[in-house]
């Protein structure tokens, strides 16, 4: 049975099942859906599989104010150069605010390879392969999750309609969000990169 995270609810997800496309126009490049009891295996998975030094970003909503000051509708941070270890950790600490959170977007890249895991709104993945072998491994682990592949990836932004509305909420967890994360990853090198 597929299920959204706790911080998005959106009335009818009947249609939505765990699946996943190859861009058309980019081969190494793929569009995933996943139940959100699968996110988190899938996603430290994926990222185990990369090559190293590997970042972490997170991309935190602006305020209405923010937004007008700085020009962008999400703040961007990021922490560079880190080991498999390192970002295990993170997982293992933050995974589950990182995937029941409804409002924020984060994901992990090669800093060399230039291999991407970006999970945006609405848990939509988009994976960047930057060869073959990464780009099977990934298809792997994708049906390991229970996903198939098709032609058209139905998101959640497909069902969402002004009868069947979508409302994202932020989690905590033992009082600390995602948005507590740029100062608690400050001394282990997270600094802000402007807003997209």
């Amino acid at each position: 049975m597929f299920t959204m995270p706790l911080g998005i609810d959106i009335p009818d997800i009947s249609g939505l099942k765990s699946a996943y496309e190859i861009s058309r126009g980019n081969e190494g490049c793929i569009s995933a859906l996943l139940s959100a009891d699968k996110l988190s295996g899938f996603i430290n998975s994926f990222v185990s599989a990369m090559a190293e030094p590997i970042f972490f970003f997170i991309e935190l909503p602006c305020t209405a104010e923010e937004e007008k000051a700085l020009g962008g509708k999400y703040k961007l941070y990021y922490l560079d150069n880190c080991t498999k270890p390192v970002i295990a950790a993170i997982m293992k600490t933050y995974g589950t605010l990182l995937i029941n959170d409804g409002v924020c977007r984060f994901g992990f890249g090669g800093n060399e390879s230039g291999d991407e895991l970006y999970v945006q709104s609405y848990k939509v993945m988009s994976i960047y392969c930057s060869n073959a072998k990464l780009k099977e491994k990934a298809e792997e682990l994708l049906k390991k999750a229970g996903a198939e592949k098709t032609a058209e990836l139905l998101t959640p932004w497909d069902i969402l309609s002004e009868e069947n509305g979508g409302v994202c909420v932020r989690a905590e967890q033992d009082g600390v969000s995602l948005f507590d994360l740029p100062e608690l990853l400050k001394d282990a090198g997270m600094y802000s990169a402007g807003v997209v």
